[in-house]
């Protein structure tokens, strides 16, 4: 009798264990989901790309081409595009009587 209460003990304990691995196994079907946002793995920073003496002379040289070409072109004078504002008329006064 004491044999058969100590193996349906050890079967249970069996089936508590089996329980458990699942339910604390990520993978398991019984999961609980953790609420709000997931956990993202670390964003590996973006390393400054070098530039070699070179090319860092063709970008100055073409941004002098720019500068020159916008001077060369001049800046439009705004005063002359718009007209005068007219003078104001003086008002004849009252003349007395």
């Amino acid at each position: 009798m004491l044999e058969s209460i100590i193996a349906e003990i050890d079967a249970e304990i069996a089936r508590l264990q089996t329980a458990k691995a699942l339910l604390s196994s990520e993978s398991g079907v019984g999961t609980i989901r953790k609420l709000g946002r997931p956990a993202v793995a670390p964003v590996k920073a973006p390393t400054s790309r070098k530039l070699s003496a070179e090319a860092r002379e063709r970008i100055r040289q073409a941004q002098i081409k720019r500068w020159a070409k916008v001077k060369k072109m001049g800046k439009p004078n705004v005063n002359a595009a718009v007209a005068p504002l007219p003078t104001p008329k003086k008002k004849a006064g009252k003349s007395a009587a």
